[in-house]
């Protein structure tokens, strides 16, 4: 009897249990099924500007964002992007173009960058996207909101969504404080609440990646008339429009993004850390384990980040469990391992979703170091950061190619090359012009080595010659300065998705899930502030196919 009680008991706790998994599995369904609601009203109308000459045809200013919110074209952006009176070019998430004037702007010399209130109207005729305008009066701490604007690092012509939290209703400055986060390009973007509806304009920020300061929106409700006016004013217009209405998000509040009870389990069991010696240092990585029993044979692989990894990996927490590099992408920057011994854990390689449509901006997305969404579609981030450095220039248009600039500390300038040598070849591909060399150069990453062969006066040199990293400019600006910084390794990527967690470089390589415990690929780099970049599983599956 008493052993029946037990068993009852057991199965109890476990129907509960599942039960309880099982309405948390509903509650986060229908949170991101609001949340891409909210998104496909908001999204087409979120747009990328910057100062426009008419009469040159030519750019004139960083690129900034704004929301369209009238169907004749009103844009609410902040007042630092923009000087009344002046023309700028709009960008639409769906390719349109226009031209639209800035008209009135709050910016009150004794209080700088404060209230940033800007309004601008759209000159071209036609029916424009529009967002509703929501009320920030009635927000309350925790509310879920979104930003979808455009960061000028990723320089792209879609934006990016980041979702968070109102973490602030009104800090001492008079702003919104959410945690959707923002760097320059983003000045001016949309701060929705979950229903789609815009609640603040993005100002500025501070160092913690929590401190983004957003305009209320109510005031540009208050001065809607005087913003009318192409005009900058120095303190509050003394015309006031009455604020009707004040109602709140339709969407039940969120203690944060909820953790998903299927993502959960499957991050801890597929998440693990390696250490090795990379330039004399001890570096460590994160690592995702995949379990294959293709060939009849249980064999373990674990994938990482390839430019963080040095030779002879350990496996923490099994540091007597060999590990066998078999393979090295540098174009995606990944390092496929395996296992000697078997280990717990691992996702099933015959599980995993050959599809890139998999991935779609507004998903729900969970790792190790915390909860945040899917923030663009597949796209390329070609190599900038990543370009080779050799320290040398060719003449424009020669032929053949001469060395017209060579840096003296350059691993050009420590190899011999003289201004006027010219180049015969790199890596045995002859170079008969200079248009050839960039394209040559670019093939290669830094830390390669590439043999050049070149001849003056004196005679023909061939000579191997290690190729550096670019030194990056160092800014003192708070978008530069988050924890743990930007990846090493961040850009020359074919195929990735974009996501909002904050991650440090040294936690790539662990794995992104959605909802349901569908692996949708690893995180891969810290791009910046906003950003984070991912190599999505259809790459990762055919990378696994080189080692089984």
């Amino acid at each position: 009897m008493k052993n029946n009680y037990k068993n009852f008991c057991a199965c109890m706790v476990f129907l509960l249990i599942h039960i309880s998994a099982d309405a948390q599995q509903k509650k986060i369904k229908r949170f991101e099924d609001a949340i891409n609601l909210a998104i496909g009203k908001a999204y087409p109308a979120s747009v990328r500007m910057w100062g426009f000459d008419l009469h040159q045809n030519q750019r004139t200013s960083a690129q900034f964002s704004g929301v369209v919110v009238t169907a004749d074209g009103y844009i609410l952006t902040a007042a630092h992007t923009t000087i009344p009176g002046t023309n700028y070019k709009v960008f639409f998430p769906d390719g349109r173009e226009c031209i639209a004037l800035a008209l009135g702007r709050i910016d009150n010399p004794a209080t700088p960058g404060m209230p940033d209130v800007g309004l601008m109207k759209i000159t071209d005729k036609g029916v424009w996207p529009f967002a509703e305008m929501g009320y920030s009066g009635k927000l309350v701490p925790n509310e879920p909101c979104l930003s979808i604007a455009y960061p000028e690092s990723l320089n792209q012509n879609l934006p990016t969504i980041r979702i968070g939290k109102v973490a602030e209703v009104k800090n001492q400055y008079g702003f919104i404080r959410s945690t959707c986060k923002m760097e320059p390009g983003d000045s001016g973007g949309p701060l929705f609440d979950a229903s789609g509806r815009v609640i603040g304009l993005h100002s500025a920020i501070d160092v913690a990646e929590d401190q983004n300061f957003e305009i209320p929106v109510d005031l540009y409700r208050k001065y809607w008339t005087a913003l009318a006016e192409a005009r900058t004013y120095t303190s509050f217009p003394e015309k006031e429009d009455a604020i009707t209405g004040n109602s709140r998000s339709l969407v039940p509040l969120n203690k944060g993004l909820l953790r998903q009870p299927a993502a959960a389990p499957k991050l801890k069991e597929q998440f693990f850390l390696l250490n090795s010696l990379l330039n004399d240092q001890t570096q460590h990585i994160q690592a995702t384990l995949f379990t294959s029993s293709a060939s009849g044979a249980k064999r373990q692989f674990l994938i990482s980040k390839n430019s963080m990894l040095g030779e002879n990996p350990k496996l923490t927490g099994y540091p007597e469990n060999q590990l066998k590099v078999l393979s090295r992408d540098k174009a995606n920057d990944l390092v496929l391992i395996e296992v000697q011994h078997p280990i717990p854990g691992g996702i099933d390689v015959g599980s995993l979703m050959d599809d890139s449509s998999a991935v779609r901006p507004g998903q729900l997305i969970y790792a190790i170091m915390g909860d945040g969404i899917v923030s663009s579609n597949l796209l390329s981030m070609p190599k900038v950061s990543s370009q080779p450095y050799l320290g040398a220039m060719v003449m424009y248009n020669s032929e053949p190619a001469q060395f017209s600039l060579i840096k003296p500390d350059s691993p050009a300038g420590e190899a011999g090359l003289k201004i006027g040598d010219e180049l015969l070849s790199i890596n045995g591909k002859t170079i008969t012009k200079a248009d050839e060399f960039a394209p040559a150069l670019m093939s290669f990453w830094p830390g390669d080595e590439v043999v050049l062969k070149w001849k003056n006066d004196s005679g023909s040199y061939i000579k191997p010659i290690l190729l550096a990293s670019r030194l990056s400019a160092q800014s003192k600006h708070p978008a530069e300065q988050f924890a743990g910084g930007k990846s090493v390794r961040r850009d020359g990527f074919e195929k990735v998705f974009i996501h909002d967690i904050a991650i440090k470089p040294e936690e790539c390589g662990g794995p992104l899930f959605d909802r349901k415990g569908h692996l949708l690929g690893i995180t891969i780099a810290r791009y910046s502030r906003t950003s984070c970049l991912a190599i999505p599983t259809a790459v990762l599956l055919n990378f696994l196919k080189l080692g089984m």
